[in-house]
């Protein structure tokens, strides 16, 4: 299962069952576990972990030194979890600080050309499509999707089952249950939110908390004072009002707030 003309140093570690291409180079300090499949010319390296079951495509390169000048050798990690798959030439770099770690987490999709800053947090059953570039330190809660050719700031964070369409640049924090297309909230994720097998009651709610957010006209704390109130309570309610109390960067603008400056300004 392991190819004469891999590269695989003394000090990695390698699970039972696992395929290794032609070509590919694990470096010690690597763990890969159970039933993994590394293609011809991947480069694993750092202190890099693979859950089992992960498929690693031609070209990826996993746990290379971190794209930060404040980065100075320090020991840092990536670990990737189990049942992903991390298609061709996707890059992931580990850590910046000492003991930091990047994190993928399990059922992940990294399609071809897709890379990962240093000190990302990936949730679980995240999709991220082709050649979609994720700066240092970027949250992405589970089950969030992400298309084609999208830019993300680093420190930027995109809330469970959210969705970001393609070619879109993203500075700003993306809610969770929310749409985005145009670099503006578009509404909800009505077809994420029905395959995530949400009731209706439930799905009601949050997008009646998102119209009233981001197409209301006001200020934060109103919006989500008026949202506390006319809202019927539950946790995905919670969860939407704790991820706007909590932003750092600031929420992306609804589509009318932005349509509106744009038409001011022209």
């Amino acid at each position: 299962m392991i190819d004469q003309r891999a590269a695989i140093a003394p000090g990695a570690k390698i699970g039972a069952n696992v395929s290794i291409a032609p070509f590919a180079i694990i470096d010690e300090n690597v763990v890969i576990g159970d039933n993994c499949q590394i293609g011809p010319h991947a480069h694993i390296t750092g202190h890099t972990t693979i859950g089992e079951n992960t498929k690693i495509h031609a070209g990826a390169v996993l746990g290379d030194a971190p794209q930060d000048l404040h980065y100075n050798n320090e020991k840092s990690f990536l670990q990737i979890g189990k049942n992903c798959t991390i298609r061709e030439y996707v890059t992931v770099h580990r850590g910046t600080e000492e003991n930091s770690t990047t994190v993928v987490g399990d059922n992940v999709l990294l399609m071809a050309f897709s890379h990962l800053g240093h000190n990302c947090q990936i949730g679980n059953n995240v999709v991220i499509a082709n050649a979609t570039l994720l700066g240092g330190r970027v949250e992405v809660g589970n089950n969030a999707f992400i298309s084609a050719g999208v830019m993300i700031h680093q420190y930027v964070r995109i809330g469970r089952l959210a969705m970001i369409g393609g070619g879109n640049g993203v500075t700003q924090d993306i809610p969770p249950f929310c749409l985005l297309q145009d670099e503006c909230i578009q509404g909800p994720n009505s077809v994420g939110l029905r395959r995530a097998q949400m009731d209706d009651a439930t799905r009601n709610t949050l997008r009646e908390a998102i119209k009233i957010y981001f197409f209301h006209g006001l200020a934060r704390m109103g919006a989500i004072e008026e949202i506390k109130k006319t809202c019927t309570p539950c946790p995905e309610l919670d969860e939407f009002i704790d991820f706007l109390l909590t932003t750092k960067r600031g929420i992306t603008s609804g589509r009318t707030s932005k349509n509106t400056l744009e038409n001011t300004i022209s």
